[in-house]
Parts: structure tokens; C-alpha cells; sequence
């Protein structure tokens, strides 16, 4: 299939590009990825080695390592996504099948915006927290559909204030993960490959062919040209000018750290 060999050496060509990039460099180009991190390496801080801790939602567990010096558990829905981990139980979050006061530390992220019912999602969290018991969260505020067709919600901080208080929660902090620049770097990067899509791949039938046409030709050139500038050079100068937006309404998401 040409056109399948034409986007898996694409795709081979990107991967091995970025693998030439150092970490430290690497993880700046990915505002989303960055803050996370920095939130767990934060949180995991925070947990100590008697700790049992759930990673609610957990799919591929990539937050695993920061927490691999307490007692970790993973879980996620019935039918996980392919390459997704084996988790230690598989539930749907608004009823997972533990006692109350289960877990001393409860890990969340990027999970909320696909459930059906985030009320009932953070008030089980709440209940399978011991007293005093932690939650590590993160939820989008502003993201473009994914994960379809399950994904049904963004949040504000207000949204998530009331979702946490409702709950019984106690907020600690609950931070922007970046302003205006970080936003802007995580949309213009994503910008040659989402118009790409659009009109050069067509997916039909499970395979994969080419859209050739005048608008494809031309627009496929400029794609191509504008990837280096749109995925490394305005991301990593993007990065590092964000301090200049104090208010950061225009954030990626949130960062949430709540105690029962």
C-alpha cells in the first residue's frame, strides 16, 4: 500500500528526528507533557514509601516511575486502549470496587474530561481516600477533541473548584499548567500535521490512501516547510517567554492538589 508505507516512513523519519533531540530540550517542545510532569515529579515528593497509591485512569501508567518507591496500583476501564498497560483491576471510575478509605494518594490525570459524569467520578475518589489522604490531579481547560468519542468535557478552575467542594475535598492549590505562550505553542505546533490530515490522508475502510489533489499539492509543500519552524522553533522560544503572562487565563489545563 503506497500510501500506508508513505505515512509509516513519515512517521519512522519524525520519530527518529526527535529521538536525535536531547531530553532536556525534547520535553520543552511539549508544553502539555512538560507541566504534567513537573507535577508529578512534585507530587511524588509528597508520598511517602508506606503509601499505597492508585493511578486512577492510569492507560499507559507513563507517571509510574515517579511513584515507584510506594506501593503503586493501577486502574482503568474494562477495555483499555492497544499498547495500554495491564492494570492491577480494571472498573469504571464512578464505581470502583474498593472499600472506603482505601488509598492513602490518588493519581488522575488527563482522565476527567472523558467521563460521562466527573461528580461522580471525583466523589468516589474522595471516598476511597483515607482521612488526610491526597489527590494529584490534572484536567484540560483548553483542548481540542480527543480520545472521540468519548470526550465530553473541559474545565475551568471554577468548574473543578466546585466539582472538588462538592465532593468534600479540601483544595490545597490548584495551578495553571502555563499561560497565553504555552497554549499558543501547543496549538501552532500541531498545526502542519492537523491540516495534513485533513486534506492528504484519507482513512476509509481501515486502510489508508493519499487525497491527491490541487489544494493537497499545494498545501502538502507548505506543511512540510513550516514543520521545523512549528514544532521546535516557536515551541521552544514559546516555552521559555510564557513568564510574561501573569494571569494565565489562557492556560492548557489545571494542576490540582486536594487532600480529604
Amino acid at each position: 500500500m503506497p500510501a500506508e508505507r508513505f505515512v509509516s516512513t513519515a512517521r519512522a523519519i519524525l520519530r527518529t528526528s526527535n529521538n536525535l533531540i536531547p531530553y532536556f530540550i525534547r520535553i520543552r517542545l511539549d508544553a502539555e507533557e512538560y507541566g504534567i510532569t513537573e507535577f508529578m515529579k512534585q507530587a511524588s515528593k509528597k508520598v511517602k514509601k508506606s503509601d499505597v497509591v492508585l493511578d486512577a485512569g492510569a492507560g499507559s501508567c507513563p507517571y509510574k516511575k515517579h511513584f515507584s518507591h510506594a506501593r503503586y496500583q493501577s486502574t482503568d476501564i474494562e477495555t483499555p486502549l492497544e499498547g495500554e498497560a495491564k492494570h492491577d483491576f480494571a472498573c469504571n471510575l464512578e464505581n470502583i470496587p474498593k472499600p472506603n478509605n482505601s488509598y492513602d494518594v490518588i493519581v488522575n490525570t488527563q482522565v476527567l474530561e472523558h467521563v460521562e459524569h466527573p461528580q461522580k467520578v471525583i466523589n468516589e475518589l474522595h471516598r476511597i481516600l483515607k482521612p488526610g489522604g491526597k489527590l494529584f490531579l490534572t484536567a484540560p481547560q483548553s483542548w481540542g477533541i480527543h480520545g472521540e468519542p468519548h470526550h465530553y468535557f473541559n474545565f475551568t478552575k471554577y468548574g473543578l473548584e466546585l466539582l472538588f467542594k462538592n465532593a468534600g475535598f479540601k483544595i490545597i492549590y490548584l495551578k495553571p499548567r502555563g499561560g497565553m505562550f504555552w497554549y499558543l505553542a501547543d496549538r501552532i505546533k500541531k498545526l502542519p500535521r492537523y491540516i495534513l490530515k485533513q486534506h492528504l490522508i484519507l482513512k476509509k475502510d481501515n486502510s489508508i490512501k493519499l487525497n491527491i489533489t490541487p489544494l493537497s499539492i499545494i498545501l502538502t509543500p507548505i506543511c512540510l516547510l513550516a514543520m521545523p519552524l512549528c514544532e521546535f522553533l516557536i515551541p521552544l522560544l514559546f516555552f521559555h517567554l510564557d513568564f510574561l503572562d501573569k494571569k494565565q487565563d489562557y492556560t492548557l489545563g489545571y494542576a490540582c492538589y486536594c487532600k480529604k
